[in-house]
């Protein structure tokens, strides 16, 4: 039986939510960054924010094993977002720059060391995921997919052949798409853990914004070239 597309809008409806609760974050973060209180609340506010971010990985994490194919196309996005993705998300790196730029001369020497130790750690995996992420494309290409076009016919699509080869790499751009929100969340984990109260919610502050301001840019850059 030859392969059936289906589009599963589920995700899609899951991440506008999730987008509204991101800017519940930001305003919280907002208001207790910008005023004296208690370590205690910050770290609540900030370990609040960070399991909406897990819950995040954990939702997108079963839509990618129900069709990873769809995460990467991610028609819930704009097209400037979708311009903007690595392996279906942000950059690993990103964070680092965002700290560098908020805390230039604020952080102690044993922060900044091992700031810069997580930093080179996360490059090293970040580069591991993408030999692999080329790899995968290359197999795409591959002597399976050249020969199965070249004898394209109904016996080939009967014997599943296609659906062989689409089987093999749908599993592994799975486990790719799993390795790499694995190092996203990991690494934006152990920042905030190097990071001081007022500085983690600064931090989860600046990166919300950031993420809030693409989305709106991206939904307002597609509006306009549809009224044109």
């Amino acid at each position: 039986m030859p392969l059936v597309w289906v589009y599963d809008v589920s995700f899609g409806d899951f991440f506008e939510e999730w987008i509204v609760t991101l800017e519940s974050d930001l305003e919280q973060l907002n208001i207790l960054s910008s005023q004296n209180h208690l370590e205690v609340e910050l770290e609540t506010t900030v370990g609040r924010v960070l399991s909406h971010y897990q819950h995040y990985y954990e939702t997108k994490s079963r839509a990618t094993n129900e069709n990873v194919f769809l995460l990467f196309s991610s028609p819930w996005l704009s097209t400037y977002e979708r311009s903007l993705l690595w392996i279906t998300g942000f950059r690993p790196c990103m964070p680092f720059r965002i700290v560098e730029k908020l805390f230039v001369g604020e952080l102690s020497s044993d922060q900044v060391e091992k700031i810069q130790s997580l930093k080179a750690d996360s490059t090293a995996q970040e580069k591991v995921l993408n030999k692999e992420m080329a790899r995968i494309q290359e197999s795409v290409v591959g002597p399976s997919w050249v020969e199965i076009i070249n004898r394209m016919d109904t016996q080939v699509v009967n014997n599943g052949e296609v659906d062989q080869v689409l089987g093999i790499i749908k599993v592994e751009l799975r486990d790719l798409v799993i390795e790499a929100d694995f190092l996203r969340g990991a690494t934006a984990r152990e920042l905030v853990n190097i990071l001081n109260p007022v500085h983690a919610a600064k931090f989860l502050a600046a990166t919300a914004r950031l993420q809030l301001r693409i989305h709106a840019l991206g939904v307002k850059i597609d509006a306009d070239r549809m009224e044109s």
